[in-house]
């Protein structure tokens, strides 16, 4: 199997020890639940930046798959399930991620997204198959015909019957490692001061030139107009009319 190695977040080292396992089923929403059958083992080899994870598949994958396959010309509603093993608990409390089993047979890869916590420990799974069309819908099968002379033998399937789909999604697996991400701390700004009252304080308008120094320019007015310059005037104007 071809498996795609990406790590997102640093892993502590305890989690290389630790194996915990994938089930899988073909859910039909219209029947009692189908149980979980081993699907892979996860594990995980190194530590921080140089972790990779990757995944070790159960001995029946194949045929599983090949059952699954089958199931889906009967079960057009059905869902694939992925869950995430629990040790010591009860398979209804796992960690399940499920997507349409329609998409399967035209599926040409999947994504696993495994979810860890503070400690390192996976606690969720994600489970993902593309390409998926964009509305949503199931795609639509190709039937076989057969030439209209041909004749069916008894107990041969009609010519609107088709064969199993095979599955190839799982030849191109990609594994996601994801630990959680604390949000941005808020920006803390000083709150405005405050009146003796407890109302905002409110700063006074800024002086304008002439309001801060009008005294200084009144006193340089004054000074001008009381200045001895005229006497002098006088007095040189007189002593330049004498002979």
């Amino acid at each position: 199997m071809l498996v795609h190695w990406l790590l997102l977040a640093a892993l502590p080292p305890a989690l290389a020890d630790a194996s915990p396992r994938l089930f899988h089923r073909l859910l039909d929403p219209a029947s009692p639940d189908a149980p979980f059958v081993p699907r892979a083992v996860l594990s995980v080899t190194g530590s921080r930046h140089a972790a990779r994870a990757s995944l070790a598949p159960a001995q029946s994958l194949e045929a599983d798959l090949s059952q699954f396959a089958t199931a889906l010309q009967h079960t057009p509603g059905a869902l694939y399930q992925v869950a995430l093993e629990r040790e010591g608990a009860d398979p209804s409390t796992w960690d399940i991620s499920s997507v349409k089993a329609c998409y399967l047979p035209h599926s040409t890869s999947e994504e696993i997204t495994v979810h860890l916590d503070s400690d390192g420990t996976p606690f969720a799974v994600d489970y993902f198959v593309g390409p998926v069309p964009h509305d949503g819908s199931c795609p639509k099968h190709k039937r076989s015909h057969r030439k209209s002379n041909t004749k069916i033998p008894p107990g041969e399937a009609s010519p609107e019957s088709e064969s199993a789909p095979e599955l190839f999604h799982t030849q191109n697996t990609t594994i996601l490692l994801k630990s959680p991400r604390l949000p941005p701390l808020p920006s803390l700004r000083v709150p405005p001061p405050l009146t003796p009252e407890g109302t905002p304080f409110v700063a006074p308008p800024e002086k304008s030139f002439l309001q801060k120094y009008w005294m200084y320019i009144a006193v340089a007015v004054v000074a001008l107009m009381i200045a001895p310059g005229g006497e002098e005037e006088k007095e040189g104007g007189g002593g330049g009319g004498r002979r």
